[in-house]
């Protein structure tokens, strides 16, 4: 009697998981290869892209190679949950035609092996991505992306100093105006402070001509300048105090902080975020929309498998490129639901969990309707 035979059965376990892992190691190498070569593809396509972009600051800012050189890294990096889900989907379709037309899901199919055994390589791979975004977000991606952020920056001025212009912040019952802020040396240029009661009306002013901001103690030491108190039912200047030096303890906004208001909702990273929507509340919900959407976006790469997988499937036997073109018919209704939500979404008119939620579900759902017919 041969090892590893199953009375039960009939058959032979041994030789089928030693078949198994031959088919494995044969889709997984198909995999790497032609993922390799789609990721180096869209990562090529990305730097003549960025070049075009940037390289005229380059040469007129005499950028050295090696900066350049941590430009590309950075924004390689940058770009890597945005090229790893489209090198996913390009690879799957890709491998799926081509093992149609060498009719060899016909063979593993007549062999006996189901669909999940067929691309069980498939679903781990775009786990382990999947993970490894969700971990690149929180840490190095999101270095990656404020050095990037700092780098470009950098670029728009002349010398090491490099300035804010019309820097403003507005917390619940406080308004910051600072006319140029100097990020390397920490000093703040023209400020002017408004203060508002429980009533919205102004009930102190501070006016400055230099600021800058003690991490140490987390206060404000204002230079030059007055402290206005008006009085609360007539709105009239009651009180002036004029000092040279002064260290306000009750104003503990970080100018880093706001800086990262000024910039464009999509260069900010997952941490940045997250201090924006700690101090906004319950009016950041464009940034929690923005922070939403990039957690939920690392699962793309298992999210592709999901949804190319059976839907290509379902197309077997007949001709391959209608599951292609419903595959591109389902990605097109999500981008424009994704944009349209998104403009609702920043003008208030759906509520912000509604943004990045409503795509991401009927990505997780509409592939159901294929899945069932292959189990």
């Amino acid at each position: 009697m041969e090892p590893g035979y199953d009375h039960r059965s009939g058959k032979n376990g041994a030789g089928n998981t030693v078949k198994m892992k031959c088919i494995d190691r044969y889709i997984f190498a198909e995999f790497s290869k032609k993922f390799t070569l789609f990721f180096i593809t869209l990562n090529v396509f990305l730097f003549c892209a960025d070049t075009y972009k940037y390289l005229e600051n380059f040469l007129k800012h005499r950028v050295s190679l090696g900066d350049m050189f941590y430009h590309y890294m950075t924004q390689g990096i940058v770009y890597l949950p945005l090229i790893l889900p489209l090198t996913f989907v390009m690879t799957l379709i890709f491998i799926f035609v081509a093992m149609q037309r060498r009719n060899e899901i016909i063979a593993l199919l007549s062999s006996g092996i189901n669909f999940f055994k067929i691309t069980r390589v498939f679903w781990l791979c775009g786990f382990v991505g999947s993970a490894i975004l969700l971990w690149g977000n929180f840490e190095w991606i999101a270095k990656a992306r404020e050095y990037s952020n700092h780098h470009l920056e950098r670029l728009e001025v002349n010398g090491d100093a490099l300035f804010v212009k019309h820097l403003t912040f507005n917390t619940s019952n406080r308004l910051w105006y600072i006319n140029r802020y100097n990020k390397v040396e920490g000093r703040a240029f023209e400020i002017a402070i408004h203060e508002y009661d429980a009533r919205e009306k102004e009930c102190r002013r501070i006016v400055a001509q230099l600021g800058s901001f003690d991490e140490k103690i987390n206060a404000w030491t204002l230079e030059r300048g007055r402290e206005i108190l008006f009085h609360p039912k007539k709105q009239i200047a009651e009180k002036v105090y004029v000092f040279e030096r002064r260290v306000f303890f009750e104003l503990r906004d970080s100018p880093k902080l706001m800086s990262l208001f000024q910039m464009p909702l999509q260069n900010l990273s997952l941490s940045q975020l997250q201090a924006v929507i700690k101090v906004q509340g319950e009016m950041g919900g464009i940034y929690k929309m923005r922070f939403w959407d990039l957690i939920l976006s690392s699962s793309f790469c298992f999210l592709s498998c999901w949804i190319v997988l059976p839907v290509l499937f379902s197309t077997f036997g007949r001709n391959h490129w209608r599951g292609v073109m419903r595959l591109g018919v389902i990605l097109s209704v999500y981008g424009t639901l994704s944009y349209t939500l998104y403009a609702l979404g920043a003008s208030g008119t759906v509520y912000w969990l509604y943004v990045p939620l409503a795509p991401f579900c009927f990505l997780v759902l509409m592939p159901l309707l294929w899945i069932r017919k292959l189990c």
